[in-house]
């Protein structure tokens, strides 16, 4: 696969990841807070911050996405193996881990007020999972994206 043709492809996944990022924080997210929140009287005061919750993690994610756009802007053109591309990936690498701790934050809320819900629990693990996941992976990548521009810039002064 050519570099033009593999940033496309992960471009049209960003652009789907951030039709699913929208319908989840505008559709999904508030369905789910009205089903899980609204059901149990304890819960139906967090259901506006529940929203706000929902729409305040959105924030790194999106953030995530446009560098990730920028990343494959970069491919497009040859430029895959760069420092600047090692930091764009620790950066993703810290959003993720943003969003890893704002839900374990929510996980020991609820935790703390004693009022579990499964549904809700199973959701908030889920989330803290992908999120600790794309972060570690991605710091990962961080790193080896770092050490192949070095090696690039080597080959490069290199007769």
């Amino acid at each position: 696969m050519k570099q033009k043709e593999l940033a496309k492809w992960l471009k049209l996944i960003i652009v789907f990841c951030g039709l699913f990022g929208l319908l989840f924080c505008i559709f999904v997210g508030p369905e789910i807070g009205r089903y899980v929140l609204l059901e149990s009287k304890s819960f139906k005061p967090l259901f506006n911050p529940f929203i706000v919750f929902i729409w305040i993690t959105g924030v790194p994610y999106f953030i995530a996405l446009c560098v990730g756009w920028i990343i494959c802007s970069d491919i497009s053109v040859g430029n895959d193996f760069t420092v600047e591309n090692a930091k764009r990936l620790k950066l993703i690498s810290v959003l993720a881990m943003i969003e890893g701790v704002l839900y374990a934050v929510a996980l020991l809320y609820t935790v703390i007020i004693r009022n579990y819900n499964t549904n809700l629990l199973m959701i908030l693990l889920l989330i803290l999972f992908f999120a600790i996941v794309i972060s570690v992976f991605t710091s990962l990548l961080s790193y080896l994206m770092r050490r192949a521009s070095e090696i690039k810039q080597d080959n490069e002064f290199t007769i």
